[in-house]
């Protein structure tokens, strides 16, 4: 019998959820789709978030069968705990929980992290999400939320896949939040406003105006070593072969229009993994 998926992406400010309807079809056509019906986020900070999500999450289920739930967890054991709470909360503490974690590999995909289970679960399960979908390109997977994240898929002769690694940066509002916390005259910044220098022409793809104000200098700047990061891996690995770029994340919006290179967006490549695993069965119970 088909069930209902709900899959959980736990980042480090946010919970992001999507809802799968029971025997809802698989996309069609190439790129990258968005499988589920239902969807959206909650910050941490919320107090009264989660309580909130639980009634949603019981609304549509309706009277249908229990969904099976895959997560990601990367903020820690004191979240996992509200989110089991909210579970128990929306479906009497019966739903069958998959915890997902870093392994050696997924299918074709290798895992070529020196320790595989030390990768962050949302880099893995991302890049799972994004090979599941284009699984004959060279991937260079940029998340943008609290860090940004750049990690690379190979594609070899034969086939098989591999998770090559990847760089970690401090995400554009870390970036503005250190530049405000540490020095004595700047002013603080929000990813929103860093949009809307982007959107006036400050920053835009290949070319950089030099700001005369120090809000749009700090903007610039901070968009600038962001797009630089990820200019700079895509000319390496064009040195090798055509390479797509994919960008995901809370940020992306913001990044996008600074970024002189092609590039394809995706709301949650997270919660696209997840999709991936649990249509394809991948079901082991949580220890």
């Amino acid at each position: 019998m088909s069930v209902p998926q709900l899959l959980i992406d736990i980042g480090n400010t946010r919970l992001k959820w999507a809802w799968c309807e029971a025997g809802a079809p698989l996309p069609a056509g190439a790129g990258l789709p968005t499988p589920w019906q239902h969807g959206g986020a909650v910050a941490h900070a919320d107090d009264n978030a989660l309580k909130t999500l639980a009634a949603g999450l019981r609304a549509l289920r309706g009277s249908g069968p229990m969904p099976a739930v895959w997560i990601t967890n990367v903020a820690g054991p004191v979240i996992a705990a509200a989110v089991d709470a909210a579970l128990a909360d929306a479906f009497g503490g019966c739903a069958p929980v998959q915890w997902v974690r870093s392994t050696a590999a997924h299918g074709n995909l290798v895992n070529g992290y020196r320790e595989p289970t030390q990768l962050g679960v949302d880099r893995w399960v991302g890049a799972i999400g994004a090979h599941r979908w284009l699984p004959h390109d060279t991937l260079l997977v940029v998340t943008a939320g609290t860090a940004t994240t750049l990690d690379i898929v190979t594609v070899g002769a034969d086939g098989r896949a591999r998770f090559e690694g990847g760089l970690i940066l401090p995400g554009l509002a870390l970036m503005l939040g250190t530049l405000a916390r540490n020095t004595a005259q700047l002013p603080a910044l929000g990813v929103e406003e860093v949009k809307a220098v982007k959107e006036a022409g400050t920053v835009a793809g290949a070319h950089l105006r030099w700001a005369d104000n120090t809000h749009d200098a700090i903007a610039a700047g901070c968009l600038a070593a962001q797009a630089g990061a990820i200019e700079r891996t895509w000319r390496a690995l064009g040195e090798r072969g055509p390479t797509r770029c994919l960008l995901s994340g809370g940020a992306r919006s913001a990044l996008a229009g600074a970024l002189a290179v092609p590039f394809e967006m995706h709301d949650n490549l997270v919660l696209l993994g997840l999709h991936a695993m649990a249509s394809a069965g991948a079901w082991r119970p949580s220890p």
